[in-house]
């Protein structure tokens, strides 16, 4: 089991393992959540937080109100870590009618991970997507021109389907930028990473991978 899990990794607990939710009166809808078997989800840490232990959200569905639970939780209590699911998984457990050809298409422009709304009812079963949902994405970016294409591509779909996607580009040391934000063409750009967040320059995103042309 990896010492720093990336942001959104999925991680399942036991009911009663050492967790502690960040408002007390949350524990025991947690213990319930956890008791079904349903995961909660790596969350950033803020820089200057002392605690070493793992922090987590649970989302609960819009007819719980759309409240985020946080809790902690060291690491040893884990039972179980795992990355997003594929779109393609998403897709094959099966979605709204008026996503699937949206979604098919989005699945050819390369591969993604899911998180928000549609990873959250293709975990649990529960109704979380909505009329006015989007969908929130994850990809892997090696190099500049890889993330150029993708978010031209990006631009493209939401104007073809008129519908919108939200999420990050993945970046090979643990980082994570806005798809938006990066199609801004700023000269700095947001980097979150699990213990924080930082402007960082654009033309050294992906210097450390070799490949940053």
């Amino acid at each position: 089991m990896p010492d720093r899990p990336a942001r959104h990794t999925l991680a399942w607990l036991s009911a009663d393992a050492g967790w502690r939710a960040d408002v007390a009166a949350q524990e025991p809808r947690l213990a319930a959540w956890f008791a079904q078997g349903l995961p909660a989800m790596v969350a950033r840490r803020a820089v200057d937080d002392p605690d070493p232990r793992l922090r987590l959200g649970v989302p609960l569905p819009p007819s719980e109100g759309k409240q985020r639970l946080a809790l902690r939780v060291p690491l040893h209590d884990v039972l179980r870590l795992q990355p997003p699911p594929a779109l393609d998984e998403v897709l094959a457990g099966g979605v709204a009618t008026n996503w699937q050809a949206p979604l098919q298409a989005m699945r050819r422009l390369a591969p993604a991970r899911v998180f928000g709304a549609f990873a959250w009812e293709h975990l649990t079963g529960l109704p979380y997507v909505h009329p006015r949902s989007d969908i929130d994405l994850l990809w892997q970016v090696h190099a500049t021109a890889q993330a150029d294409a993708l978010v031209a591509r990006l631009q493209q779909w939401e104007a073809e389907h008129g519908r919108r996607v939200d999420g990050e580009l993945c970046l090979a040391d643990g980082g994570a930028v806005n798809w938006r934000e990066y199609a801004g063409r700023s000269r700095e750009v947001l980097v979150k990473r699990l213990d924080g967040a930082a402007l960082e320059a654009r033309d050294r995103l992906f210097v450390a991978t070799g490949v940053a042309a």
